[in-house]
């Protein structure tokens, strides 16, 4: 039988740059490749990226030396630069470990932005999974809050 997880999962963060420069930066993939590896041990590979209603992006993530998850990202609604809903099929070998439906809601907050990232995540593997993913969450929104300076300085 399958773990089978529910979670849903929030995560808000102050960044320093207005909402019509963060959502490239979140959404262009030569941009998205540098802040959304979590740790400088891992890596995010996009191999294809068709960002638009209905598009899809494949990518491999996870530890530098063996990128083993594999990540099917179909967007469903751009709205820039306000709002960004997609699902997310993550697998490992090409067997499915978890499915999710993600929205990114970016406002104005004086001269930069608040971001809130909400997860719907439904789990094969259990506990972990959510574990997982907050953590990377986490850690690629701090990656995105220094980029986002830099490229705003």
């Amino acid at each position: 039988m399958t773990a089978l997880k529910h979670d849903t999962l929030t995560l808000t963060r102050s960044i320093a740059a207005p909402p019509a420069r963060l959502f490239p930066l979140m959404t262009q993939p030569e941009f998205r490749a540098e802040w959304g590896a979590p740790t400088e041990n891992t890596r995010l590979d996009i191999l294809q990226a068709d960002i638009r209603p209905g598009g899809r992006e494949l990518s491999r993530c996870g530890p530098a030396d063996n990128p083993e998850f594999e990540v099917t990202t179909d967007f469903h609604h751009l709205d820039a630069p306000a709002l960004l809903i997609f699902t997310e099929t993550i697998r490992i070998e090409g067997a499915p470990i978890s499915a999710g439906l993600c929205s990114i809601e970016i406002t104005p907050e004086g001269a930069g932005s608040h971001l809130t990232v909400t997860a719907q995540l439904a789990s094969l593997i259990g506990d972990e999974m959510a574990e997982g993913y907050t953590q990377g969450w986490t850690a690629a929104l701090t990656n995105l809050a220094q980029l986002a300076e830099r490229e705003t300085a």
